[in-house]
């Protein structure tokens, strides 16, 4: 059983997107499924993709071209011989690392870790920035059609974010510090907020961003007012992380989020000995998908009210430069392959 993909974005080369006919048929295996993408967000990781500044890309991870579009979610359009728990006209979504499934990563819960696995619209595995798209079913989660497609599209950000909570073992009279007021900073605040921790600071720099983060009723400052005992950064930068570990009572642990780019800082090592600070990384969202489903589908968290902009995927390089410019007001940009979108 063969479908064919009309229309898909592609990353060429650094700076090289184009909207591209897919003039051949591509296989749908036994265990796939076909998706056509009705909303897809513009993240970070993809901007560096764009950039030519992915970590990926310079360690050979990745190469060009790459179909982009991690964060997404479509309707399935059919299905393999073998799939099951899935039928055509199904909302879904779909998770960014897909392993072999059968390494010692894989069977052990950590596939994002697999030395064989895949990124969806990053490394070996073209995304959902397209009409259409071949997904495998186990990689993918069925959402209620209840759930609004804008909302959906955030199931990926939101199951990198419900991870770093996990890691931080965060509870519900745990003060928490979010350094970012980014994307996945906002999500991370008001995750946190669904699960029932209501003691959290912002912190950001971005004026505009503060602002934004105050309308959600979030305590938001330009530096730490308090430390608490458990913090998580999400901007990317060394400055936040500098931030991050001084946010941080003594004996408290920090979750690190975002990627520098590859920009090194020093660090304080007799200070994380002496405060006892557990600091952490986390890559990824594996193991968590059946949870976040069940936030959106319980209207616990609606991630909709962060998008700013709308594009159709023939106005997709528009989406990306203005996403690029970091203009005041532009917040989640979130591209409707098979829709006309707006820009605003």
């Amino acid at each position: 059983m063969t479908i064919a993909v009309a229309r898909r974005a592609v990353l060429q080369g650094p700076g090289e997107l184009v909207v591209d006919a897919d003039i051949e048929t591509s296989p749908l295996g036994p265990t796939d499924l076909a998706v056509l993408p009705d909303a897809v967000g513009i993240c970070g990781t993809d901007l560096e993709l764009m950039s030519g500044e992915m970590t990926y890309l310079a360690n050979g991870f990745a190469s060009y071209p790459i179909v982009p579009g991690h964060e997404w979610t479509g309707i399935v359009a059919e299905i393999g011989s073998e799939v099951g728990g899935f039928a055509v006209g199904d909302r879904v979504v779909g998770e960014c690392s897909v392993g072999c499934g059968s390494c010692a990563w894989c069977t052990s819960g950590s596939y994002h870790l697999c030395p064989r696995r895949t990124e969806t619209g990053i490394a070996g595995r073209g995304g959902a920035l397209a009409t259409k798209f071949i997904f495998p079913s186990r990689a993918a989660h069925r959402v209620p059609l209840t759930v609004s497609a804008a909302d959906a599209a955030f199931a990926e950000p939101i199951a990198v974010a419900y991870r770093a909570l996990n890691r931080l073992q965060l509870r519900r009279d745990d003060a928490l510090t979010v350094v970012g007021a980014g994307t996945i900073g906002l999500l991370t605040a008001l995750l946190a907020r669904a699960l029932g921790t209501h003691d959290v600071q912002i912190v950001e720099i971005d004026p505009v961003r503060r602002e934004f983060a105050a309308s959600l009723a979030f305590l938001v400052y330009s530096a730490p007012r308090r430390r608490t005992p458990r913090v998580v950064e999400a901007s990317g930068t060394t400055s936040g992380i500098a931030v991050a570990l001084d946010a941080c009572l003594d004996g408290g642990s920090v979750v690190l989020l975002g990627l520098t780019g590859g920009e090194t800082m020093p660090v304080d090592v007799d200070g994380l000995v002496v405060r006892d600070l557990t600091v952490r990384g986390s890559l990824g969202s594996p193991g968590v998908w059946s949870e976040v489903v069940d936030l959106l589908a319980d209207g616990a968290i609606k991630p909709s009210r962060l998008v700013s902009h709308e594009f159709g995927l023939e106005d997709v390089a528009a989406a990306f430069a203005l996403a690029r410019r970091r203009e005041p007001g532009v917040r989640k940009i979130i591209v409707r392959p098979n829709r006309g979108g707006h820009a605003g």
